[in-house]
């Protein structure tokens, strides 16, 4: 099988808000079939896993429900919603974020660990 290269297949960014995290358009196709997103912290590597569910997944009783968090799709873009999730993330990373302010993070998609990879180590 012949593979051809797309440097912005797999790239896109994230935005993280005081209360969410939304994606940029380019990332949405990962989450067409998601219910749920589980969200994994790597602070060695400062990043943040998402991991998109489908609804058999998120409701297989694989995972706590506590872990699962709803996400929302647009035409422009997808955002996982929760405020105690960002409070998490702000005291892991020390980042602080305004109610009307963003950070904007370069995010991929890890083909192997079926997640979105948001590198949280440089502000875009």
């Amino acid at each position: 099988m012949i593979e051809f290269f797309d440097a912005d297949i797999h790239r896109g960014s994230a935005s993280l808000y005081y209360s969410n995290i939304t994606f940029s358009k380019n990332l949405i196709k990962y989450f067409t079939e998601a219910f749920k997103v589980r969200v994994g912290i790597d602070k060695d590597n400062k990043a943040i896993h998402v991991y998109p569910l489908n609804k058999d997944k998120a409701l297989s009783g694989e995972f706590q429900e506590s872990s699962l968090i709803n996400v929302s799709l647009s035409k422009t873009y997808a955002r996982v919603c929760s405020s105690g999730l960002m409070n998490y993330i702000c005291g892991i990373f020390g980042l602080e974020i305004g109610k009307k302010d963003f950070l904007r993070y370069n995010a991929a998609y890890d083909d192997i660990k079926k997640a979105i990879i948001i590198n949280v180590g440089r502000v875009v």
